[in-house]
């Protein structure tokens, strides 16, 4: 599968039916970590994914604006009342301040059950190692799964 392809499924495919299929087997009343899509796209980020608010979309939006002034932010998060943000609004911005920090303009980033499932483009795989391990520092406590693309 090409990384455009991965970047479509990853970003908004896998989410809608991570969402469908988590709202058909909860117990009423259980509010859950949902999922947060984040994609670095050149100049735009764009933030997708479920809150338990209003203001826990705001909280997470405003995070990552104090990360960059430099990218236009597409929020696409939807606020639900049965779902939670499944990561702090300041590790959203830990997570993305990782990626712009290293220089990476192509990244896509899901965050679900304790896992951040990552795909990029990177310049070499010395500089691919180096990302994985911000990343996982960035945030001790998700599970990294890479899938980066080199030069």
């Amino acid at each position: 599968m090409q990384l455009p392809q991965r970047v479509f499924v990853g970003a908004l495919v896998v989410p809608m039916l991570l969402a469908s299929v988590g709202t058909a087997f909860r117990p009423s009343g259980e509010i859950e970590p949902g999922h947060l899509v984040f994609a670095v796209r050149s100049s735009e980020i764009v933030l997708a994914g479920t809150a338990g608010s209003a203001h826990e979309r705001q909280e997470v939006v405003d995070a990552v604006r104090v990360v960059t002034a430099a990218h236009r932010i597409t929020d696409m998060i939807t606020p639900y009342a049965g779902e939670r943000m499944p990561v702090t609004a300041a590790d959203a911005a830990s997570l993305l301040g990782v990626v712009l920090d290293h220089g990476v303009t192509d990244f896509t980033g899901v965050v679900h059950k304790g896992r951040l499932t990552a795909s990029a483009r990177v310049a070499d795989p010395e500089r691919a190692g180096v990302l994985s391990d911000a990343l996982r520092a960035a945030v001790p406590d998700l599970r990294v799964d890479e899938d980066f693309t080199s030069d």
